[in-house]
């Protein structure tokens, strides 16, 4: 039998912090959410979803996954096997080793991107479909108020239609992680990130930073909060030190342009077309208002 788990989070609602509780489910929540599991599965099926024993085969058929793509994912995988070995085995140059870890980094990106393909797909499947309802069944039974220990959800419909709000959202992650195992922490907990802090290469948002703690990108230039480039008195810069403004444009002592003989041209305004037709539509009225004299 699964041993009940609890995890007590607050969400702000109408200007005051309600405390709530996500528990593992019981024994009879768990058999109900396998029903809710079986009728989503058959209901998939019989509207022709694909069964995951068929997915890599679909992947191919439709040309999104073929034996290129696995040995590239392997290699890539390889990659970030032998780079975490290094990291822990140590003995190199603190340069090389930050090399790796970014490396890693960026591996995984790849990885991921590779991937998502076929974990989209599953999704679509008949048992990620089934997954998935019997998972959201279990959200809207487990989670209750901590003070009355009262449902907050009435029914998976309800949940369902409320699905995006904070406290649902919140819920579904706690409950994820009791059961799968999740980790909150999963990515400051992955061998490349534990190394980048520990030498403070990264702050604790895995943002990296110099030696002076500030934010930069991976060639050391300075960013803001906001990824943009900036010089060291936070002005706005190009990824060359040109100066630019929050718009992008670059911040510059405008000169006239040069004709062949190398004087100035003047510029004329945009605004000189607009006046004129105005004027123009101004005679134009005048000359229709002019009253026209009756003959005698």
């Amino acid at each position: 039998m699964m041993s009940t788990k609890t995890k007590t989070f607050k969400v702000e609602l109408d200007g005051k912090d309600v405390e709530f509780i996500i528990r593992t489910p019981s024994l009879s929540e768990q058999r109900e959410g396998q029903k809710v599991y079986n009728q989503s599965f058959s209901d998939a099926v019989k509207a022709k979803a694909i069964v995951r024993a068929r997915m890599d085969d679909l992947l191919e058929e439709q040309g999104l996954w073929d034996s290129s793509k696995q040995k590239r994912l392997t290699e890539l995988q390889q990659i970030v096997l032998d780079n975490e070995r290094a990291l822990a085995k140590g003995g190199i140059p603190l340069k090389k080793a930050k090399e790796l870890a970014m490396e890693m980094k960026n591996t995984r990106l790849k990885i991921r991107e590779l991937i998502a393909d076929k974990t989209s797909l599953d999704n679509h499947s008949a048992e990620g479909q089934a997954d998935n309802a019997r998972f959201n069944y279990l959200v809207s039974v487990c989670l209750v108020y901590n003070e009355t220990k009262q449902p907050y959800f009435k029914n998976l419909e309800d949940y369902l239609s409320r699905s995006n709000e904070p406290v649902a959202i919140l819920a579904a992650q706690h409950l994820a992680n009791m059961l799968y195992g999740l980790d909150n922490d999963y990515e400051k907990n992955l061998p490349e990130n534990k190394f980048l802090k520990k030498f403070k290469f990264v702050d604790d948002n895995l943002r990296l930073i110099n030696d002076k703690g500030k934010l930069v990108d991976e060639e050391g230039r300075l960013v803001d909060e906001n990824g943009r480039y900036i010089n060291e008195a936070g002005e706005f810069i190009d990824r060359h030190g040109n100066r630019v403004d929050d718009k992008g444009e670059y911040v510059v002592e405008h000169k006239p342009f040069l004709d062949d003989d190398g004087n100035p041209i003047a510029e004329i305004q945009n605004e000189l077309p607009e006046t004129k037709v105005q004027e123009e539509d101004v005679v134009k009225e005048s000359v229709d208002s002019t009253p026209v004299e009756s003959e005698a």
